[in-house]
């Protein structure tokens, strides 16, 4: 009796994480820019620049690996 493997798509599992990567980037790189005497615009700017940029990144890596391991 062969049965079938299901197969499951954890698609949630890895945006979550990406967010929390990009999170902890973001938060990193506003605290440096904060230990460095920035004004707070520049440091909640430079956190959200930081974060925006390492989720893009990360999720196109995420489906660029998704894509060559089908």
């Amino acid at each position: 009796m062969s049965s079938q493997v299901p197969v499951c798509d954890h698609r949630v599992y890895e945006v979550v994480i990406v967010f929390l990567v990009s999170l902890v980037a973001g938060l990193g790189a506003g605290l440096l820019w904060a230990a460095l005497g920035m004004s707070l615009a520049s440091v909640v700017g430079t956190g959200a620049a930081v974060f925006a940029g390492v989720f893009g990144l990360c999720m196109t890596v995420v489906v660029y690996v998704k894509k060559q391991s089908t």
